[in-house]
């Protein structure tokens, strides 16, 4: 619970920790009391107004994927309703470009395999005078055997995430055990309709919400069903998981469809009574991405989907660091002057975010060119920095 004074326990039992250890900078703030959510992690964050980048550290004890969620909740909290726009980056990689607003909050969630013991979760200022906050941040390993299609040398960003055929609430823990948000939506000309069960027998690898499953939407008569999913106009590499149940047992009718995707065809599907089946598909693709459930001839019954899943690799994942000699020596420098603790996260990636103090290099890996210390009141002796070997300027 970013910004929060002390850890706690919410109505569900689970515990809150306060951000204060894992991260040395910033300031903790509540939202305006006209701005006051239910989500209670959303009412207090931490801002940060020093420094141009920002990094928790987050532990990551075992040796897995990682489900992450990052939340903004700006809540007026500075009296000056001008939500901020700022990037968020893990492990020297851009994450996204979170742009907050006065209406409601916006969270980011990602799956991504830790390539060390803690993952760096950096807030970077990116406009004069607007300061990155955060509200509430969340890490939870997953096993082995979910998500088993997604490239485990990727971070894959999640883009969206439905519960068809519900229209009331979004369901997220404890529906979900593994924390994901499931938003509700009725596609236009679908119909919605709730199974006549009310949980699974089995389910699929990736175990979403048997509440989720339950609801779903029907295209009317035998039409197709066609779900478009909007992106920017550059290449990405998407994950799509669809989620489907029979919801009535009915051994007269047949339901039979073929699933394309991009008009590539991905198998045929038959959804079977109290057990929910997923069907995945990878793909490259530019632009908005298309969805056809559409009817077989020998099927009785329209097509149906009750939730689906579509995450995104939009650019290469830097694997690099900042050398090593040079992460050694800016050590020194912190560790000698006051005034440059709380620096942390990679100094020279993402390159658009380098550390203000400190020039690099576009090498891989990066190495540290130039060092301005002006204006930070130092005072004492240099730190021995030798094995800066590309050190150029102070």
């Amino acid at each position: 619970d970013c910004g929060s004074d002390t850890s706690y326990k919410d109505s569900n039992g689970d515990t809150w920790d306060s951000d204060d250890d894992y991260i040395k900078t910033g300031d903790n703030k509540q939202v305006a009391s006209t701005s006051s959510s239910d989500i209670e992690q959303l009412n207090t964050l931490r801002v940060f107004s020093e420094q141009n980048k920002n990094c928790y550290t987050i532990p990551t004890p075992t040796s897995t994927r990682y489900f992450m969620r990052a939340m903004f909740w700006y809540g007026n909290y500075d009296g000056h309703s001008k939500p901020p726009t700022f990037d968020l980056e893990f492990d020297g990689n851009k994450w996204a470009t979170v742009v907050t607003n006065t209406t409601s909050f916006t969270y980011y969630e990602m799956i991504y395999a830790t390539k060390g013991d803690s993952i760096s979760i950096c807030l970077a200022r990116t406009r004069d005078q607007e300061f990155p906050f955060i509200s509430r941040l969340e890490s939870l390993p997953l096993p082995d055997d979910m998500y088993p299609q997604m490239r485990r040398d990727m971070a894959w960003f999640i883009s969206y995430r439905y519960n068809y055929g519900a229209d009331d609430r979004i369901l997220g823990y404890p529906d979900d055990q593994y924390n994901r948000i499931w938003e509700p939506q009725i596609p236009p000309g679908l119909d919605s309709l709730t199974a006549n069960f009310t949980s699974l027998d089995e389910t699929s690898v990736n175990v979403p919400p048997d509440s989720a499953i339950i609801k779903a939407v029907e295209a009317s008569a035998m039409d197709t069903i066609n779900l478009s999913f909007g992106f920017d106009n550059v290449s990405h590499l998407d994950h799509v998981e669809m989620y489907f149940t029979e919801p009535f047992l009915e051994t007269s009718e047949t339901r039979s469809f073929n699933v394309t995707v991009n008009r590539s065809f991905v198998n045929t599907t038959i959804p079977e009574y109290q057990i929910c089946t997923s069907v995945w598909a990878n793909l490259q693709s530019v632009g908005t991405l298309d969805i056809q459930l559409v009817p077989t001839e020998d099927s009785t019954l329209a097509p149906i989907i009750s939730a689906i899943e579509v995450y995104t690799v939009s650019q290469p994942l830097v694997i690099a660091t900042t050398s090593q000699n040079d992460l050694d020596g800016l050590e020194e420098f912190i560790d000698t002057f006051d005034q440059l603790k709380g620096w942390s996260g990679d100094p020279c990636l993402p390159n658009d975010t380098i550390w203000q103090w400190l020039n690099c290099s576009t090498n891989q890996p990066p190495r540290v060119t130039s060092i301005y210390l002006s204006g930070f009141g130092l005072q004492g002796y240099l730190p021995k920095f030798s094995q800066m070997d590309a050190l150029e300027v102070m």
